[in-house]
């Protein structure tokens, strides 16, 4: 057995090193439309993950996520266009605002549970869209801030469509790692073990209360950087990306791809993502062709697609298994 796991980890590497290469020189031969939907499947990913590491690992379903996806945008969007804030600045205040947003958050919602904590964070949510929709002073309410462009770094001019696209790829997959090595982690095994007994967890010593309280700012801190990413390649940022339409969505793309699995988030963005802009293509009626999509796949995969391959994989095996022993010499 060894040996096999050996071998599958293997081909994994080698598959995800491929995958890597291949989107790394996409740009030289893809059209610029491929790449756009790229990197907005990049910054979706990012806040597919935010959510996927508080329900998958931690147990625990925010609907706060897109307010600190916002938040992360309005910050570069005030300091970048308005005030004219070099950069990094922008950037690492726009990550220090969700920082606190999520520490006052967190300190508050961590303090429920269940439903009592779905419906806080919704609150919460719902509390930074109304203030950004009706602040027009500072955020200019409905019409947002717009002209967000990435600037020139050493030379090298990131309003370059290509630049931008490998910038955003290059922290994608630094935030990809960073999530696997938290999930492999004590701390992501002590993650699960809260989401399955927090009250054994509390017996055996652990602060259960400051574990979720970091899972929270950690999944917020990834929403924050989807938001800066996405400021940057739609070049707006108005109440709408806090909006709880926007939360619902990510929340099916996380169940789609399998909330149990660590590749869900992902995989559920890219076949969403990649859902709506082919079927939009089709017909006007797409955001009702993509909902029934997700209710088909929901209803007939509870685990979501990895859910769906995995038993595909396990029945395999289990066929396997049983025609070698039919076929056993007597």
């Amino acid at each position: 057995m060894p040996v096999k796991d050996d071998s599958q980890r293997r081909l994994h590497l080698l598959l995800g090193a491929v995958a890597v290469a291949v989107l790394a020189v996409l740009p030289l031969f893809a059209k610029q439309y491929t790449i756009t939907v790229i990197v907005r499947m990049i910054y979706f990913g990012f806040l597919a993950m935010s959510l996927g590491l508080l329900m998958g690992q931690a147990g625990m379903i925010s609907l706060t996520q897109t307010a600190f996806f916002g938040a992360a945008g309005y910050v570069v969007g005030l300091l970048g266009v308005e005030r004219g804030v070099p950069f990094p600045l922008p950037e690492l205040a726009a990550i220090a605002f969700v920082l606190v947003m999520a520490v006052v958050f967190g300190l508050v919602a961590m303090r429920t549970h269940g439903l009592v904590f779905l419906m806080l964070t919704l609150a919460l949510g719902q509390i930074c869209w109304a203030f950004a929709r009706q602040n027009t002073s500072l955020l200019h309410g409905w019409a947002g801030i717009r002209g967000i462009r990435p600037g020139t770094v050493l030379g090298i001019n990131f309003g370059n469509p290509t630049y931008f696209y490998w910038a955003s790829l290059a922290v994608f997959l630094i935030g990809l790692a960073l999530l696997w090595r938290i999930h492999q982690s004590p701390f992501g095994l002590i993650l699960n073990g809260v989401r399955e007994s927090p009250r054994r967890m509390q017996a055996l010593g652990y602060p259960v209360y400051w574990i979720r309280v970091g899972a929270f700012i950690i999944a917020a801190l990834y929403a924050g950087m989807g938001g800066i990413i996405s400021a940057y390649a739609t070049g707006v940022v108005t109440p709408s990306t806090l909006q709880l339409s926007r939360m619902i969505w990510i929340l099916l793309v996380v169940i789609l791809g399998g909330v149990n699995y660590f590749w869900g988030p992902i995989v559920g963005t890219v076949v969403a993502v990649w859902l709506d802009v082919y079927i939009s293509q089709l017909t006007p009626r797409y955001n009702t062709v993509i909902g029934i999509i997700f209710v088909a796949i929901v209803l007939l995969a509870p685990n979501g697609i990895l859910g769906l391959w995995d038993d595909f994989r396990k029945s395999r095996k289990v066929a396997a298994l049983k025609q070698r022993w039919q076929q056993r010499p007597s």
